[in-house]
């Protein structure tokens, strides 16, 4: 009702302006008529972006995609591709969540930075000070382990994949249950030599899953509820992100299902069919198909001018699963969600008046807190330079899961590419392809008419007035249906009151 008495309000208003300045009115008309060649261009370029992304996941056997978009604070682009669920003919839409794999990591250091600031925690202590049971590395037994070291991957804990299960559904073994058997010893799932690297915590960089794990659970053992539900209700809940650790807070059936492929067969590419991937006979009509010989030389008569070849892919659907390391990876989210946690990072730890983090931790995680080691590590967050970009973020790889989250240091630009299926030159593609377009052409902010990166009550008084006129602004159409009217009102009010 509230909503509705401000759209009556705002468009009675609107009219009487109309009818009692005229000329104003007109003036208006007219700058936005100017912008609308730039509009124009703008849209035809973006409308190239989309061709292209279409494009590149077709030829790269992608069933779904999900992007987003951030700049200056706000989410300027927000699009979807393929499918969510192929065998139940469900397409990807804004809502659909996908696995995050290791760009969950992000979210559980910022987790434990929250009580860093409330003095719960001193990341230079002894984990073991803060934990049910002690964790000592068995070389280096008078070395702690510290908070700063799980965070920047030097802890000197590993990953021993041959005890590290995939579960059909959530885990069901407790986070500390499982921590405990890895990292003590007497453990069932205890190997001094598998489970801890050779070197001194502190002195050498190693990606380790089960070190994130434990970030999870320092948060849950100094805070004293779970570490999922900790989440809940200190980042996702205040950021109206409907993102969750673990499928029985979820409604699966808006989960995007992950992928393999079933390839073709033969012995060449163009049996197999370019753009399927085969473990033991990889064959792409891209850059992995130059190793193979027969592909690439000649594309159209090798491959076929869709790049498919004759093999047909056949996407098989692992299934939803998880792991007792969920805070390493484990997190599902959609990309217009997630963008909303990104902007923390670029937003001083603010999103839209809501504070997560102050802006000094987020300067802090964003340092090398062991730069000598590793000159791209920062808190769980990393730097790499990509297509002459440096950008920092994570990416994530799992089973029929690829995810990518990076802002530009320069411009701040940051991009959201989530997946679900193994094909990580698919999604890199992608990203620097709407990087290339947001240093082109930049992105317009879903309702901002008057390009000043905010989306309130004068961008409303623009639709209204284009609806007057009988004009047509493609940025005014929010709901993308070729038509300015009350509809794209009511959702330009939906953006503002969100």
């Amino acid at each position: 009702m509230l909503r509705l008495i401000l759209i009556i309000s705002i468009f009675s208003l609107s009219i009487s302006e109309s009818i009692g300045h005229r000329n104003i009115h007109k003036t208006k008309h007219d700058r936005n008529t100017d912008n609308s060649s730039i509009n124009t261009y703008n849209n035809r370029k973006e409308a190239e972006l989309i061709d292209y992304i279409q494009s590149t996941i077709e030829t790269n056997n992608v069933p779904g995609l999900s992007v987003s978009v951030i700049n200056q604070g706000s989410i300027v682009w927000n699009k979807s591709f393929g499918m969510a669920n192929v065998d139940d003919n469900v397409e990807v839409d804004e809502n659909t969540k996908f696995m995050l794999a290791s760009v969950s990591k992000t979210v559980t250091a910022t987790a434990l930075m929250q009580l860093w600031e409330n003095g719960l925690i001193n990341l230079d202590q002894n984990i073991s000070n803060y934990l049910p049971f002690e964790v000592i590395h068995p070389d280096y037994p008078n070395t702690p382990i510290t908070a700063r070291m799980l965070l920047a991957h030097t802890s000197g804990i590993r990953d021993n994949w041959g005890v590290m299960d995939y579960y059909p559904g959530d885990p069901d073994i407790a986070l500390s249950d499982y921590l405990e058997q890895y990292l003590v010893a007497g453990g069932d799932l205890y190997n001094s030599n598998l489970n801890y690297t050779n070197s001194q915590p502190g002195t050498s960089f190693s990606y380790s899953n089960n070190g994130a794990a434990l970030v999870g659970l320092l948060v849950e053992a100094i805070s004293g509820i779970p570490f999922n539900q900790y989440c809940n209700q200190n980042i996702f809940e205040p950021l109206s992100m409907e993102s969750r650790w673990f499928l029985n807070e979820l409604d699966v059936n808006n989960i995007a299902m992950p992928y393999n492929l079933d390839n073709g067969s033969g012995d060449n590419c163009f049996d197999i069919g370019c753009g399927v991937f085969n473990g033991s006979n990889p064959c792409q009509c891209d850059q992995a198909c130059i190793d193979y010989g027969d592909c690439c030389f000649d594309y159209e008569e090798t491959c076929g001018e869709d790049g498919t070849g004759s093999g047909d892919a056949t996407f098989n659907p692992i299934g939803h699963y998880g792991y007792a390391d969920y805070p390493s990876g484990q997190l599902r989210t959609s990309a217009k969600d997630l963008a909303k946690f990104l902007i923390l990072f670029s937003n001083g730890g603010s999103y839209q008046g809501t504070n997560i983090l102050e802006e000094e931790t987020v300067n802090l995680m964003k340092t090398l807190p062991f730069e000598n080691i590793n000159d791209q590590q920062a808190y769980m967050w990393y730097y790499k330079l990509q297509n002459l970009r440096y950008l920092f973020g994570h990416n994530g790889g799992d089973l029929g899961v690829i995810t990518d989250m990076f802002m530009s240091n320069n411009t701040g630009v940051g991009v959201i590419v989530l997946s679900n299926i193994s094909n990580y030159n698919a999604v890199i593609d992608i990203e620097n392809a709407i990087f290339d377009y947001s240093d082109n052409y930049g992105f317009n902010l879903i309702g901002d008419l008057n390009n000043d990166y905010s989306v309130n009550i004068l961008d409303v008084i623009l639709v209204i007035d284009i609806i007057l006129n009988s004009g047509f602004n493609q940025n005014a159409d929010i709901n993308s249906d070729d038509q300015i009217n009350i509809q794209d009102i009511i959702l330009l009010i939906d953006i503002i009151i969100s």
